[in-house]
């Protein structure tokens, strides 16, 4: 896949950076096995208790990872970008999802079914590190939701995430932001009034 090629080229940075690369003779199994998505805000692409069907990379857009639970709405998780989500584990296993993926912006993605992946590890020589590197990413980013949420106080989170994914901060209602938080949405309010710069 060619950098210059737009829908790829986040996810060939993304290999690279992990030491996984795509020869030429594997280009083409990797572009027949992939489809090129882009989906409209508001659109579940995962849905709890039902089997996972899709793995996903995100190019471009905000996506919400949540749980229902006794009627109540958590967000677990904001992703924006440059990142695999759904999980290739659930995917091969046909594991209904313990939580759903929801699109809170128009979104830019590539989508691969099981028998995609199965191809893409079959024929991809580097196809086992791929999987290991998709689930060492998101066992990495779940220890760290952890820490955090465990570690730091609902300001110092909210600032993290200001640092860190300020795309979030502008694009994703406050009511998500603070149920991700941990809190109610007054609070939230309130931790924006002080450390918004006066003046």
């Amino acid at each position: 896949m060619k950098k210059q090629d737009t829908a790829y080229s986040k996810i060939c940075r993304y290999l690279e950076a992990r030491r996984i690369f795509i020869n030429e003779a594997e280009q083409a199994t990797v572009r027949s096995v992939t489809r090129h998505r882009i989906i409209p805000k508001h659109t579940v692409i995962m849905e709890q208790g039902k089997p996972v069907e899709s793995l996903y990379f995100l190019n471009a857009g905000i996506v919400r990872l949540y749980r229902i639970h006794n009627n109540v709405d958590y967000t677990l998780g904001l992703i924006s970008s440059n990142d695999f989500i759904s999980t290739p584990l659930y995917l091969a296993n046909g594991v209904p999802s313990t939580c759903a993926l929801e699109t809170l912006t128009d979104v830019d993605l590539l989508e691969w079914n099981k028998a995609d992946m199965q191809t893409l590890k079959q024929e991809f020589h580097q196809g086992y590190e791929l999987e290991l590197s998709i689930m060492d990413r998101l066992l990495s980013w779940l220890q760290s939701l952890q820490i955090d949420a465990i570690c730091l106080s609902a300001e110092e989170r909210y600032l993290k995430l200001i640092e860190e994914q300020p795309e979030v901060i502008r694009a994703v209602p406050l009511k998500y932001i603070a149920s991700f938080l941990c809190i109610h949405q007054d609070s939230l309010s309130r931790i924006r009034k002080m450390i918004r710069p006066k003046g």
